[in-house]
């Protein structure tokens, strides 16, 4: 009896204890086998050119997750993914003998494998995968344009972290900010409900507005492609800035690379225009001439060119070519025909403190502030240790290592008036930094004239001019140091050329460099050339008015009225991307979606009525596989006005006369 009634009062109180006093480990337990912590990603904001053209967006995907303590026959089903995913099967079983919760199988499935995914044996009637397994819903990073100015984007990592360029520079504003809530696991591990709500400090990611133009990127990256060909050189850079502003309207880099592609060599995503220096020849003359004229010397002054050879301390210095010997030379002269020795007295006679203080006037030694990670500060030999022919050296560029970026930085300031500003490519970027005039107008007019006259006959710089423009510039061909001689090479050299047009809205500045160039190496026959190619292109974007008409024209009289030349012409802007062709649009296509490749899908618009120049106008600015039949108006065209058309697919043009 006793006994009955202590079994009953201990069922009692345990009832009482477990109905009335929270036993907290089982509720522990419950939170851990019925609810887990998810983390919520915000989407990455976009990063667009300019004029809101997108270069880096995202896409949904799926991704295959696994709960691996809930997964019993870990090796079949492991075999099974791997036919599907072409991830290693041993790799998959390790992950599945992990004792964890969750475990990815393979991030941002193709729909290619999403369809093995369905029709294989992981799968039920009903859609639903096997015990453990299931598909979560995230966003991809791509870059619908592909290559283009993949150098400046950089790209992201499969989490959708920032590792390069402006996706690393930005990171914290594109990423946003994440929170985690709690959410509902089911029988299987899987988390089944959350409350979004719960996401209190949840942020959005911001997009970024480059100062980049996407069709000008599109030009430059053409044209530096078609001269790295051309002269069989390892690499090459274009950089194209505003003047004035310091916005940076295009930056190309060769190699390139696609960054959609992850399995891509990290010597290809070097963006050689910001974080390489190299030694600037000759291009570095006239900031010397400006030191100088600043300092109270003329364009008219004299000196001697030593009839070609020049001894300082023991060394030799000679012009580039043996049969020049020059003699008497005016300071005008020796930036026309870039002779070594006349730079080197120059400098001489500026002295070691003049020298040293210009090059530091116009940013050299510094970092310009770009908004680009990894910027180098490039190198000038400390001031103790100059000697005479250090200075002799560091007059026709040797000696000091400079940055494309710095290059392109210290020409602004000779086509804006004198003053030195900070490049940019992030626009509507607040900077504390304020623009500064560092020489006179005076001494800008009087290096304006001696840059115009490497232009003409004589000059260094012929292969640059573009009929209809007044050009000032310069070439450079310098030697390169051979890494492991530490003496300068006899076969390896760079070509640049930097220049501008005079007297045109808005005022820009063009940088080229080719990096040892095969068989004819001086920047005269390449690197000129490219630059003069790099100028129409935007001359014809900006409209540049020129001394022999007002504007440049998109297609002249013969080419409206052939249609084998109509053909001939537009298949080869279109084809190449040659965007430098055409004029700005008038008219945006209709953007529908973006396919799995990433390339975009537009709505194709209402041609028909149009001339030939007026549909050219509204199709500009992509990539087009473009036939034109017939001349006169368009009277109809494929795809039909409303239909679907992918980047890089065929439109039709059918023209007629009207009657």
């Amino acid at each position: 009896m006793l006994l009955c009634i202590l079994i009953a009062c201990f069922i009692l109180g345990r009832a009482i204890y477990l109905q009335l006093i929270r036993d907290i480990r089982i509720e522990s337990l419950a939170k851990r086998q019925f609810q887990s912590k998810v983390l919520i990603r915000p989407r990455r904001g976009s990063i667009l050119d300019r004029n809101s053209e997108p270069l880096a967006i995202n896409i949904e995907t799926q991704s295959l997750a696994a709960s691996p303590l809930t997964i019993n026959n870990k090796k079949s089903i492991s075999h099974l993914l791997a036919r599907i995913t072409e991830v290693p099967h041993e790799k998959i079983f390790e992950k599945l003998r992990e004792k964890k919760e969750f475990a990815w199988i393979k991030r941002h499935l193709t729909d290619y494998e999403l369809s093995k995914l369905k029709r294989g044996r992981l799968m039920d009637a009903s859609g639903n995968l096997v015990n453990g397994l299931w598909l979560v819903r995230e966003s991809k990073r791509i870059y619908p344009h592909g290559e283009l100015a993949s150098h400046v984007l950089g790209d992201v990592n499969v989490d959708s972290e920032g590792l390069e360029g402006i996706e690393l520079l930005e990171n914290e504003k594109l990423q946003g900010k994440t929170a985690s809530v709690n959410a509902i696991k089911d029988a299987l591990g899987r988390p089944t409900f959350f409350d979004i709500t719960q996401a209190d400090y949840l942020k959005e990611g911001e997009s970024i507005i480059l100062t980049i133009d996407s069709s000008l990127q599109f030009a430059a990256e053409n044209e530096l492609r078609k001269a790295v060909i051309r002269t069989s050189s390892s690499a090459g850079a274009v950089i194209i800035m505003n003047a004035v502003s310091g916005e940076i309207l295009a930056l190309a880099n060769e190699p390139t690379f696609n960054p959609n592609d992850k399995n891509i060599a990290s010597s290809k995503r070097r963006n050689r225009a910001i974080t390489d220096g190299f030694e600037p020849g000759s291009i570095l003359k006239p900031v010397i001439l400006a030191g100088a004229l600043s300092s109270g010397m003329k364009l008219t002054d004299l000196v001697w060119g030593e009839k070609g050879t020049f001894y300082i301390q023991g060394k030799q210095i000679t012009e580039a070519e043996k049969h020049e010997q020059f003699e008497w030379l005016s300071l005008k002269k020796l930036i026309q025909v870039s002779s070594n020795i006349g730079a080197a007295k120059v400098a001489l006679k500026l002295g070691q403190d003049k020298v040293f203080s210009t090059l530091k006037l116009f940013g050299f030694g510094s970092r310009t502030g770009v908004d680009f990670p990894g910027e180098i500060v490039g190198k000038i030999p400390a001031r103790k240790t100059w000697q005479p022919l250090t200075l002799a050296t560091i007059g026709f560029g040797q000696g000091v290592l400079v940055t494309p970026i710095q290059m392109m930085r210290a020409y602004a300031v000779f086509s804006n008036g004198g003053w030195l500003v900070k490049p940019k490519l992030i626009k509507n970027q607040v900077s504390s930094e304020v623009a500064k005039q560092i020489i006179s107008q005076k001494v800008v007019d009087s290096v304006n004239e001696a840059l115009k006259s490497t232009t003409l006959e004589n000059g260094t710089a012929v292969k640059a001019k573009l009929e209809g423009y007044e050009i000032a510039g310069k070439t450079g061909t310098a030697q390169v140091v051979d890494s492991e001689t530490g003496k300068y090479s006899s076969s390896r050299y760079i070509a640049s050329f930097v220049g501008y047009p005079l007297g045109v809205e808005p005022k820009v500045v063009i940088f080229v460099l080719l990096d040892s160039p095969k068989g004819v190496y001086y920047a005269s026959e390449t690197a000129a050339p490219l630059f003069r190619d790099v100028l129409s292109a935007v001359a014809t974007r900006y409209s540049l008015p020129s001394k022999e008409t007002n504007a440049p024209v998109l297609v002249t009289k013969k080419e409206e009225n052939s249609s084998e030349d109509n053909f001939s012409q537009v298949k080869r802007n279109f084809a190449k991307n040659e965007l430098q062709q055409f004029q700005e649009s008038d008219s945006a296509l209709e953007w529908i979606s973006t396919a799995e490749n990433g390339n975009f899908i537009w709505r194709m618009p209402e041609l028909e009525q149009m001339t030939l120049r007026e549909a050219l106008r509204i199709l500009n600015g992509h990539s087009f596989d473009l036939e034109v039949h017939g001349t006169g108006l368009v009277k109809s065209h494929l795809p039909k006005p409303g239909e679907q058309i992918a980047e890089n697919g065929k439109i039709k043009l059918f023209l007629e006369v009207p009657l």
